[in-house]
């Protein structure tokens, strides 16, 4: 499993695909209708890279599979001190394989070490249980409680110790 900075057209596609599946996208906190903003920026434009657009406030990675290609992307956003991280593996046959946990991992290094932040954030809607249950494999710890959602933040320091 690798993380893949740059995003075709193809891989827009797949997104597309991803995020019209309720499934997938039930505990997110995506625009709403983002299968279809997706499928517009298609249609929209001709290139055949869009990297530039997923990069714009943060940095796009999509999570890979040497013979498969992408099952799912990390989302990176910079906020002063710290990053936010949002995780998905929108190929379902792939849930409860690992690869969240990977993604999360690599996610996480490219903040602390690309970046140089002091910690890492994830908002999980409190029903999410697999979700919570991964991030906190990694060494998140509950820090907020929100109305329908838990905060959870990994300090640097905690990263190299877990």
């Amino acid at each position: 499993m690798k993380l893949q900075r740059e995003v075709y057209r193809e891989d827009v596609e797949r997104l597309a695909g991803w995020m019209s599946d309720e499934v997938v996208v039930e505990h997110l906190n995506e625009e709403q209708n983002i299968d279809r903003k997706l499928q517009d920026l298609l249609a929209q434009s001709h290139l055949p890279l869009f990297s530039p657009h997923f990069n714009r406030d943060g940095s796009f990675f999509l999570v890979t599979l040497p013979h498969e290609g992408p099952i799912g992307f990390v989302r990176l956003v910079p906020k002063r001190h710290k990053a936010e991280i949002v995780v998905v593996i929108g190929e379902r046959r792939h849930w409860g394989n690992g690869y969240g946990y990977q993604a999360i991992r690599k996610g996480v290094r490219y903040a602390f070490f690309e970046w140089r932040k002091e910690k890492v954030v994830a908002t999980i809607h409190h029903d999410n249980r697999r979700s919570r249950k991964v991030f906190r494999q990694v060494g998140f710890a509950e820090a907020e409680e929100l109305s329908s959602e838990t905060r959870f933040t990994l300090p640097v320091e905690r990263f190299l110790g877990h």
